[in-house]
C-alpha cells in the first residue's frame, strides 16, 4: 500500500489535478487526508463539480453552505476556471447563493458553466445580466434557468449550449443565434413556449430538440424549424406538436426518435392519419439526406398509416408511388425491436430505399405502448400454418445493401428476429458483412443456446453467398 501511495504522490501536480477533475468536489476535499502533498492541492483545482441529489431541505442547506465556503477558499489560488458544474434541487430561497457562484465563475473566466437546478415546484433561476455578455464561455448547460427580460446576448466564444426545463419565446432563440457567432451545438431539453426555431444568420450545425413540455393535445400547436446551416438534426422525446421543417437543405444526418404518447379519446379519429401526414411531409424535406435514424414511434406510425391507406386504396401497395421519400438514404438506423407490429413499416422502408448500403438495427424496447384497440390487425406476416417460415421481404429490395449491424440482440427462439435477418441475407446479393452484437447482461446459458440456434439458422444462407460473413460480438 505504501509503494502504491508513493507512486501516486510522485505524479506531477498537473496530472493529479486532472485526476481530481473527474471527482465531485466533496470527494476532492477528502483527498487532503491522503498525504501532506494533497492538503493544499485541492485548492488549485480548475474543474469544480458540486453535486447534491437529496431533496431534504436541511441537507440542501448544508450543500449550499459547503459550496459557499469552498469557493471562498478557492478564490485566492484560482486565476481561471475550466469548468464549474453545480447540480442540486434548487429552491427560490437559494437564488442569491447561486448568483454568487455564477459571478465567481464569471470573475474567474470560466470556460464551461453547468447549472443543473432540478426542482419539483417550478422554481426557476433567473440568469444574471452579467452572464449574458461573456467572451470566455465556451460550453454551457442550464436546466431550470430562465432568460429574464433579455435585451441581447453576446457570447463570442460559446460553441455548445444546452437549455433544459424552462420556458422562452421565439425572440430568445433569435438573440442567442445572433449573439453567438461560434455556436455549433444547440440542444433544447423539455423546454416550451417557443413556436419557431429560426436559426437563420447563425452557424449552428447541430440542433437537438429533446421533448416539448406543456402541450395538452396533439396538433394544438405548431413547431416550425428553420435551420439553413444545420447539418445534424435530432428530434427526440415526447413532442405533441405539428412539426414543420423549412430550409434544411444543408442537413446530412437526421434522427427522428420522438413520440407523441397514446392519443386521448377526442384525438382517436384522425390521430394516426395526422401523424402520418406530418411524418411524410418531414421525410419529404430530407430527400437528399444520406444518414437517417428512425425510432419506434415513427416506424409504427408509418406502418399504421400505410395499412390504413392500403385498406382504403388497395392499388397503392404495388404502385410506383413512394411512401418513404428519403430516396438518397445510404445508411439507415432503426431504433426498434423486431416485432410483428413494426414489420410492415420496416419492410416498406427497405423496399423504397434503393441506395441503402448500411442498415443498423438497435433492438431496444419502445418507451411506450399503443392502446391495443387502436392498432389495426396485422395478419401473421411470418406464419404459415403456425410455422415461422414465410419470407415477406420482396426480392431486390436490398440489392445495394452491403453491411448490416444488429445491436442489443437477444436471439430469442421465437424465431422472428432470426428469420428477419435470414431474409435480409437472402435478398441482399451484395451483402458483405452482418455483425450481431448481443445485449449486455444477457445470461451466458441463454446466450450460448441462442448463438447455436441463430448460427444454425443463418449458416445455410451464408453458404449461398460468396461474400457474406456473419460475426457475433459478445
Amino acid at each position: 500500500m505504501g509503494v502504491a501511495s508513493d507512486r501516486l504522490s510522485s505524479l506531477p501536480d498537473s496530472v493529479l489535478l486532472h485526476i481530481l477533475s473527474f471527482l465531485p468536489f466533496d470527494d476532492v476535499v477528502r483527498t487532503t487526508r491522503l498525504c501532506h502533498q494533497w492538503r493544499t492541492l485541492w485548492s488549485f483545482s480548475s474543474t469544480l463539480n458540486f453535486i447534491h441529489r437529496s431533496k431534504d431541505l436541511f441537507s440542501v442547506r448544508k450543500f449550499v453552505s459547503f459550496v459557499d465556503k469552498s469557493l471562498i477558499n478557492l478564490h485566492g489560488n484560482c486565476n481561471s476556471l475550466l469548468k464549474l458544474h453545480v447540480e442540486f434541487p434548487f429552491k427560490r430561497c437559494f437564488t442569491s447563493d447561486v448568483t454568487v457562484w455564477v459571478l465567481f465563475a464569471i470573475t474567474h473566466q470560466v470556460k464551461e458553466l453547468n447549472l443543473v437546478l432540478s426542482n419539483d415546484d417550478g422554481d426557476c433561476y433567473n440568469l444574471p445580466k452579467r452572464l449574458l455578455f461573456n467572451s470566455y464561455l465556451e460550453k454551457a448547460n442550464w436546466v431550470s434557468c430562465r432568460f429574464y427580460k433579455v435585451q441581447a446576448v453576446r457570447w463570442d466564444s460559446l460553441r455548445e449550449l444546452r437549455i433544459g426545463s424552462t420556458e422562452f419565446g421565439d425572440d430568445i432563440v433569435r438573440k442567442i443565434v445572433a449573439g453567438s457567432p461560434c455556436l455549433d451545438l444547440l440542444e433544447l431539453d423539455n423546454c416550451w413556449g417557443f413556436r419557431c426555431l429560426d436559426l437563420f444568420g447563425g452557424k449552428v450545425s447541430k440542433l437537438v430538440v429533446n421533448g416539448y413540455k406543456e402541450v395538452k393535445k396533439f396538433l394544438d400547436l405548431e413547431l416550425e424549424i428553420k435551420a439553413p446551416c444545420v447539418k445534424v438534426l435530432e428530434l427526440k422525446g415526447c413532442i405533441r406538436m405539428n412539426i414543420k421543417l423549412k430550409n434544411v437543405r444543408n442537413c446530412v444526418s437526421v434522427k427522428f426518435d420522438f413520440h407523441s404518447k397514446n392519443p386521448k379519446d377526442d384525438e382517436c379519429d384522425n390521430f394516426y392519419e395526422q401523424q402520418g401526414d406530418m411524418l411524410m411531409a418531414m421525410f419529404g424535406s430530407f430527400s437528399h439526406v444520406k444518414d437517417v435514424m428512425l425510432g419506434t414511434w415513427c416506424i409504427e406510425v408509418c406502418a399504421i398509416w400505410l395499412i390504413g391507406l392500403i385498406l382504403s386504396v388497395m392499388a397503392f401497395w404495388d404502385s410506383p408511388w413512394v411512401l418513404f421519400t428519403m430516396i438518397s438514404c445510404e445508411c439507415l438506423t432503426l431504433h426498434t425491436p423486431i416485432q410483428k407490429r413494426y414489420l410492415p413499416g420496416i419492410i416498406r422502408l427497405l423496399k423504397n430505399l434503393l441506395k441503402l448500403q448500411t442498415l443498423i438495427i438497435q433492438m431496444a424496447l419502445p418507451y411506450f405502448e399503443f392502446e391495443a384497440c387502436l392498432i389495426p390487425v396485422v395478419n401473421d406476416v411470418y406464419s404459415v400454418e403456425g410455422k415461422l417460415q414465410l419470407s415477406v421481404l420482396p426480392r431486390g429490395c436490398g440489392h445495394q445493401l452491403e453491411k448490416i449491424r444488429v445491436c442489443g440482440f437477444e436471439g430469442t427462439q421465437s424465431g422472428l428476429e432470426v428469420l428477419f435477418l435470414r431474409d435480409l441475407l437472402l435478398i441482399s446479393a451484395n451483402i458483405e458483412m452482418m455483425v450481431i452484437e448481443w445485449r449486455s447482461g444477457l445470461q451466458n446459458s441463454i446466450r450460448d443456446a441462442s448463438v447455436e440456434f441463430v448460427a444454425k439458422t443463418l449458416s445455410n444462407v451464408c453458404k449461398r453467398s460468396k461474400k457474406a460473413v456473419v460475426l457475433f460480438k459478445m
